[in-house]
Order: C-alpha cells, then sequence, then structure tokens
C-alpha cells in the first residue's frame, strides 16, 4: 500500500516539477503609531485589519453618535457647562456616524496581503492640549518630555506617534494596502 502512494506522488511530483513556497515574511506588530507632517500614520498587520473591521462591524454608528450628542447636551447643562467639551464631543457625534461607514468599506476594499496603513491628516497643536485643571498629568508629560532623549528609537518612535495623536483633529484620513 505504502509502496502504491510513494508511486502516486513521485510521478504526480514529477509531472509539474517542484512547487516552492514564497518567501517567509517579517512579521510587525499589529499596530504601529508614527508621527508624520501634519498628522500620523497607523499601520495595521492583517491580523490588526481582522481585530480592527470586527470592532468595526459591531459598532453601531448612529447609537454612538446619539450617545455622544446626549453626553455634550449634559455638560452643556450641568452644573459646571464646559462649552468646549461639549463642543468636541458634538465633533465626535458627527465623525462617528458619519465616516465610521466610510472606514469599514475601505478597509474592506483597500486592506493589503500584509495589512492596512491608515493616513489620518488635520489641524496640529504644537503642545499636547493638556488642561490647567490636571496638574498630575501635566508634571507626567514633563517628565516624558524630559526622558524622551535617552529612550530607545522604537519606543521614541512610539511616543511620538501617540502625542501626534492626541495633539492632530483630523480632518481627512485614507487607507492603502499593506504588501
Amino acid at each position: 500500500m505504502l509502496a502504491i502512494l510513494l508511486a502516486a506522488g513521485i510521478s504526480v511530483g514529477d509531472a509539474g516539477g517542484i512547487e516552492v513556497a514564497p518567501p517567509p515574511r517579517a512579521v510587525g506588530p499589529k499596530v504601529d503609531i508614527a508621527a508624520i507632517p501634519g498628522g500620523y500614520r497607523v499601520t495595521l498587520n492583517r491580523r490588526g485589519v481582522e481585530q480592527f473591521r470586527s470592532l468595526l462591524d459591531q459598532t453601531d454608528e448612529k447609537q454612538a453618535a446619539a450617545a455622544l450628542r446626549d453626553r455634550a447636551k449634559a455638560i452643556r447643562e450641568g452644573a459646571d457647562p464646559d462649552e468646549a467639551a461639549a463642543g468636541k464631543l458634538e465633533l465626535l457625534a458627527f465623525v462617528a456616524g458619519s465616516q465610521i461607514p466610510a472606514l469599514r468599506a475601505e478597509l474592506q476594499d483597500k486592506a493589503g496581503p500584509g495589512g492596512a496603513v491608515i493616513t489620518v491628516t488635520g489641524a496640529q497643536a504644537q503642545q499636547l492640549p493638556i488642561p490647567e485643571s490636571r496638574p498630575r498629568l501635566r508634571r507626567v508629560a514633563g517628565v516624558v518630555r524630559g526622558v524622551m532623549p535617552l529612550l530607545p528609537p522604537e519606543t521614541r518612535g512610539s511616543l511620538e506617534g501617540l502625542a501626534a495623536v492626541a495633539r492632530t483633529t483630523p480632518l481627512s484620513w485614507r487607507v492603502e494596502p499593506r504588501e
């Protein structure tokens, strides 16, 4: 029986030659955030794209937008009204309602075999917007700024990317395939 299987395997293998597998590809982190002029770039590997797509599929953008609008209304009508915070929540509600379906479709259409690259551009503040009412957070940000030159380049790049996310008010984005 074994001889028959080997003979069949050899005869089939001889007909088409030897199949060569593609070279292995280095796999990076699921998510990498890098600062770019005027915004930031989010690089997702294939597994990261699948998880992000799953999260977007589970998100009801209308419900999220309504919850954000309700929260903005509560902030405006609260004991200590904050018009700036309410305005930001209104903007987030608009973005959630209008951009989540478009991002979901773009990820479905444009994700490549290696994942996707999402480039976000917009208005950028020079410094992290930390309110005066958060003194501990301001001290932590100062310590991080002081330690940055001592960090390894990849860690420094990640922190700069996160800072770019916090400083950027998104105005446009695009999704590109990652090979």
